[in-house]
């Protein structure tokens, strides 16, 4: 019980202090409004959280191919559907920040607004796919084998292509870190933003947690449903 009120007092902090510090941007050197990047605490936290999902679906795809054990489709199927929703949510927070700093919400040929967009695609897809398949071996195998595929192109499509092709991004560069891998944050911008990745990632631990259970249990209900058939 501790860890959850730990969880609710921390993200608690991160929004007052988000709001509270002045902005992690030199009014001087922002594109638009300072205060718009703000944002910056909650959209890249969501935008990892939704990566680290995928990779965990993957670990757990690689785990029922090789045991066919039904928890690990359960719990790779979980976290696509939870990196799903953060994804969703570092689209909406990223139109909320290119909005006020671009002028528009989408921008067709922003390289990393591209990819996240390419990245909802696929994994619709995976959704839309594993729900045509009746036979429950056969749903599992496949989505496996696509959530392996799909999370290694969601590594690519969220790190690596936008790095590949800088020109086409209009996102702030170095805000993190320098081509050095040195932080380039000050230091009160790094606690919050450390914190709050701390708290989106103790976040997704718990709903993970949760929608696990729930799913074990419904996995448990549909055989009996059938029997009474």
């Amino acid at each position: 019980m501790w860890w959850k009120l730990s969880i609710f007092l921390l993200m608690s902090a991160v929004i007052v202090l988000a709001f509270a510090t002045p902005s992690p941007v030199n009014p001087r050197v922002s594109l638009g409004p300072a205060d718009a990047y703000r944002i910056f605490y909650f959209h890249v936290p969501t935008a990892w959280v939704a990566a680290l999902a995928f990779v965990v679906a993957m670990y757990q795809a690689i785990r029922y191919l090789k045991t066919r054990d039904i928890l690990c489709d359960i719990k790779a199927v979980t976290a696509n559907r939870l990196g799903l929703v953060f994804a969703v949510l570092a689209v909406v927070t990223g139109s909320i920040f290119a909005k006020m700093t671009w002028g528009e919400f989408w921008n067709w040929s922003e390289i990393r607004e591209v990819s996240i967009f390419i990245l909802l695609v696929i994994y619709g897809a995976y959704f839309a796919l594993r729900s045509a398949l009746p036979d429950p071996e056969i749903r599992a195998t496949l989505s496996a084998v696509l959530s392996i595929i799909f999370a290694i192109a969601a590594v690519f499509l969220i790190f690596v292509l936008p790095r590949v092709y800088p020109a086409f991004s209009q996102h702030p560069g170095d805000t993190i870190v320098d081509e050095g891998g040195r932080i380039t944050m000050a230091s009160t911008v790094a606690i919050i933003f450390f914190a709050s990745m701390t708290a989106f990632t103790a976040l997704f631990a718990w709903i993970y947690s949760l929608s696990v259970k729930v799913g074990k249990i419904e996995q448990i209900q549909v055989p009996e449903s059938n029997n009474e058939r």
